[in-house]
């Protein structure tokens, strides 16, 4: 019976033996993607549209003015987050996604330029929303959720590598940071601080990640309890936190953006930094006469 089964299955498979049960090798990681443009070293460049912020004028009516609509008669107050965003909210929302991504890609040059005078940062890299386009999702922002309209990704904070290979000078890092971030604060887009930046530092000779620059001004910070996580502080200004771990995969898988590499002898140029300001439009608000019974208050 046994011979019976063995002679089918090599008719079927035109090969002798036992099936090959050895396991699958392992999917490669895919290489990291790296950009380097000493001009605009970012893989896209967004066209950011004109910033129009409409201010209504509200209209005025008597008490007794029949023509006023019926939420200001009867009392009840009117709601735009209810109301479908048109078109022009959604571009100006779009915008304003845009511009802080913008602002944070001029900090990340001006950080990197800065940071090139100290011998102990081998290499700096951006990797996360700033670092790759901005795609289109539900936001959480109530007026777009409530009716399922998808606008670009917000871009929060900047993301920051530094690989250096002494950690016992951090504090030159901190000053260094500030001087690069002194060049964003007065821009038509508003400005970085230090706060919205995560600065990761990892091992120069073996990419290990060690901690994350802190933000305070001294180490350790009386009073504060974030200095009183375990490992904390054990270099000076190098922070840590609680539960914390540092996606080595997913910063392995990311875009990233180099913008100084003391080996190849790259950094990039300090960014163009022409923008527009918003622009403000006055217009009289388009009153409907019927109201919704959601914005009754009972």
């Amino acid at each position: 019976m046994n011979q019976w089964v063995r002679s089918l299955y090599e008719k079927k498979t035109g090969s002798k033996g036992r099936p090959d049960t050895a396991p699958a090798p392992p999917a490669k990681r895919p290489q990291v993607i790296e950009f380097r443009n000493p001009d605009y070293p970012w893989p896209d460049r967004p066209e950011i549209p004109e910033l129009v912020v409409y201010e209504d004028i509200e209209p005025e009516y008597d008490d007794d003015d029949e023509s006023a609509p019926e939420w200001l008669r009867f009392g009840f107050r009117r709601d735009d987050r209810y109301q479908a965003p048109s078109k022009e909210d959604v571009d100006a929302q779009n915008s304003r996604m845009l511009r802080p991504q913008c602002l944070f890609r001029w900090a990340a040059q001006w950080i990197a330029i800065a940071t090139r005078e100290l011998p102990q940062v081998h290499k700096v890299g951006a990797f996360g929303a700033a670092a790759r386009p901005l795609e289109m999702e539900v936001p959480r922002f109530r007026q777009f959720r409530r009716h399922q309209i998808e606008i670009l990704h917000e871009c929060a904070d900047l993301d920051l590598a530094v690989w250096m290979a002494d950690l016992s000078r951090l504090k030159e890092l901190k000053r260094a940071m500030g001087r690069g971030l002194s060049m964003v604060q007065d821009t038509p887009y508003g400005g970085v601080a230090h706060h919205q930046v995560d600065v990761h530092i990892l091992d120069a000779g073996s990419g290990a990640y060690r901690g994350r620059l802190c933000i305070f001004g001294q180490c350790p910070k009386p009073g504060k309890l974030d200095c009183l996580v375990p490992g904390c502080g054990a270099a000076p200004f190098l922070a840590q936190f609680p539960k914390y771990r540092f996606g080595a995969g997913r910063f392995e898988d990311d875009p990233r953006v180099v913008l100084f590499d003391r080996a190849d002898g790259f950094v990039a140029r300090p960014p163009r930094m022409d923008a527009a300001p918003a622009r403000i439009v006055r217009r009289a608000r388009k009153d409907e006469d019927k109201w919704d019974d959601r914005d009754a208050p009972f």
